[in-house]
């Protein structure tokens, strides 16, 4: 089978240099360097209707560019609490905003890669404390079967959660722990932190200790399934907390390793599966493949600090990217269920 090598652009042809490889401590610096985009005008979204009705709360992250002229573009849903009325509410406010263009060189540029959180909470009284008798009641048959190792009967509570249409963040907080618990018990390590990914930090999660314990096993996983962009993300919030210190030295050890395992001459391979439209990943190095396709991937959209290029995918191509973008994501596009591989490579020198 053919093995493609793709340059993102011309001056890709000179991207092989010793600064090819990207170690943890300058994942670091590229992380706090990233220019916080300044909102000349920023619209609110409105609170759906039929969501305000039904007391139902949510979030959504979007990723978006903004263009030379401070438009906002190619915004897209990267995360969401799963309502896809917040989700357009989202994306129609975002897409109205207004920035002041980044420059380099004394010329507008884009900025590629922008991100932002947006809660839709009923209020402060509302949707953070507590539970309904009837999310009560199936959260602790689930609990009971979880422990009764009665997997069939937890599945069929937790899609009996998730189904309702009215949920605050509490209990979407609780059903996600409970998933995530459920995913540890038989051992799969992508589900369990699919779940924990979407557990409320911020509104709902009132224990530290719960706080900690969260962030803990995400840092582990994230580890474990080689994203080590999040890893780094979820260290620098878990160092903030008391509750950490006693487990400073061990997380900074396994941050060495990190920063091993990136620095090595060895592939770095992540499994992958696209759910409804789309898989995303942060890269770590400067080249890599998408391989072993079991199903159909048709665009891969690259999103770097200043730059973004859009591809067709066929199965072993292999993209090079300059070392000077930095910062860079990677969005691939698909039927939905598909399977594949992507693999950082190291450069070689």
């Amino acid at each position: 089978m053919s093995h493609k090598i793709l340059y993102a652009s011309a001056v890709a042809l000179l991207a092989v240099s010793t600064n090819g490889q990207v170690s943890a401590n300058e994942i670091s610096q590229h992380l706090s360097t990233i220019i916080i985009p300044e909102p000349i005008e920023r619209i609110q979204p409105k609170y759906p209707i039929d969501a305000a009705r039904e007391g139902r709360e949510g979030w959504t992250i979007l990723s978006f560019v903004i263009d030379e002229k401070g438009n906002v573009s190619d915004a897209l849903v990267k995360e969401s609490s799963g309502s896809e009325d917040f989700d357009k509410a989202t994306l129609k406010a975002v897409t109205k905003w207004k920035y002041q263009p980044a420059f380099e060189n004394g010329k507008p540029i884009q900025q590629c890669v922008n991100t932002v959180q947006m809660d839709y909470r009923m209020g402060k009284n509302v949707g953070t404390k507590g539970v309904s008798r009837r999310f009560k009641k199936k959260y602790e048959i689930a609990t009971q079967a979880l422990k009764d190792k009665d997997y069939q009967a937890v599945e069929h509570q937790l899609a009996k959660m998730n189904a309702r249409k009215t949920m605050h963040l509490s209990e979407n907080n609780y059903m996600h722990i409970l998933a995530a618990n459920y995913a540890r018990e038989i051992g799969n390590d992508t589900l369990q932190l699919y779940h924990l990914d979407r557990v409320t930090l911020d509104s709902g999660v009132k224990s530290e200790n719960l706080k900690f314990s969260v962030l803990y096993q995400q840092f582990y996983l994230e580890t474990t399934l080689s994203k080590f962009q999040s890893a780094f993300a979820t260290y620098k919030q878990l160092i903030k907390l008391e509750e950490a210190k006693p487990y400073l030295a061990k997380l900074k050890k396994v941050m060495a390793d990190i920063d091993s395992v990136i620095s090595s001459d060895k592939d770095i391979v992540i499994d992958a599966a696209i759910d409804s439209d789309y898989w995303y990943a942060d890269l770590v190095r400067n080249e890599f493949s998408l391989t072993n396709i079991e199903g159909s991937l048709h665009t891969l959209d690259v999103r770097c600090a200043n730059k973004r290029h859009v591809y067709t995918v066929e199965n072993n191509n292999t993209w090079r990217i300059p070392t000077s973008w930095m910062n860079c994501s990677i969005y691939v596009y698909g039927e939905p269920k598909t399977s594949f591989n992507l693999i950082e490579h190291p450069v070689d020198i």
